[in-house]
């Protein structure tokens, strides 16, 4: 009787020990989850975006210069000059630049802060004050010149297509005019004739607060030039349909890049 009362009770303590472990694993985990939730709201999501006005900086190196810029007292890293094909279109010099880009991960190149992804649009306005030139310095080397883009067709199925533009620009670069190739083959491949354009005119929150609203006429401007490319393309006009919106997106400082548009469909 005696031994039995004693499993009995070996029984019921060690069925107490294995619950307030459990009970102990559940508290714990609940406090670092709770923990993790804490650290994401305090973050603040805009912290490692850049976007503002300044002047370039070119800097000489043993292989192609880097293209540079000062802000806040801190320099980052925008890119090599490189070729026609390269995914990095430079700054020019006595021209400010909009810097629209991301802290990559704190590195640096050619001395700074490593902006990545970045846009960068030249503003058409003379600026004579943007002609900073720095020597080639020991430690401050660029990256390996940067490879041509992989640049794979489209698939034959494709029917929307998007093109991002610089601000307050119509200007299509070859990485655009790629795209604008594309939609013509496509369109060939499967006997598609009719094609609608709508544009859209951006605004641009930088990091001080203040916002960059493109030209009122921009969006216009975009719709007319690739309306006469798709023309001269081969689209008749009649199947040519434009819209055009004037008013300006909204901004939001972290995806105003993406808000400056051209979206065609093709059917």
């Amino acid at each position: 009787m005696n031994l039995e009362i004693s499993i009995g009770d070996l029984q019921v303590r060690i069925f107490k020990l294995r619950l307030t472990n459990i009970l102990v694993l559940m508290l714990f985990n609940s406090l670092f989850i709770s923990a993790i939730f804490a650290q994401q709201k305090t973050r603040n999501p805009k912290s490692e975006i850049r976007n503002f006005l300044t002047c370039p900086i070119i800097r000489d190196s043993k292989t192609f210069p880097c293209w540079l810029v000062e802000y806040n007292g801190e320099t980052y890293y925008l890119g090599q000059q490189g070729r026609s094909g390269s995914l990095f279109y430079p700054p020019q010099l006595k021209h400010q630049v909009l810097v629209e880009g991301r802290i990559k991960d704190g590195s640096r190149l050619c001395g700074g802060i490593v902006l990545e992804p970045v846009t960068i649009s030249v503003m058409p306005e003379l600026d004579l004050s943007c002609n900073t030139l720095l020597p080639a310095q020991d430690g401050l080397e660029p990256p390996p010149p940067i490879p041509y883009p992989e640049n794979a067709p489209f698939a034959d199925d494709t029917r929307n297509f998007t093109i991002l533009f610089d601000f307050d620009s119509d200007f299509l670069s070859l990485h655009k005019t790629r795209i604008v190739g594309e939609v013509v083959r496509i369109a060939k491949v499967n006997g598609l004739k009719n094609i609608v354009i709508k544009t859209f005119r951006g605004t641009t929150l930088l990091s001080n607060g203040q916002k960059l609203i493109e030209k009122e006429e921009i969006a216009e401007l975009r719709a007319g030039k690739l309306y006469d490319i798709f023309e001269g393309l081969g689209f008749a006009k009649e199947h040519i349909k434009l819209a055009i919106k004037t008013n300006p997106e909204k901004a939001d400082g972290i995806i105003d890049v993406g808000k400056r548009r051209a979206e065609i469909l093709i059917f």
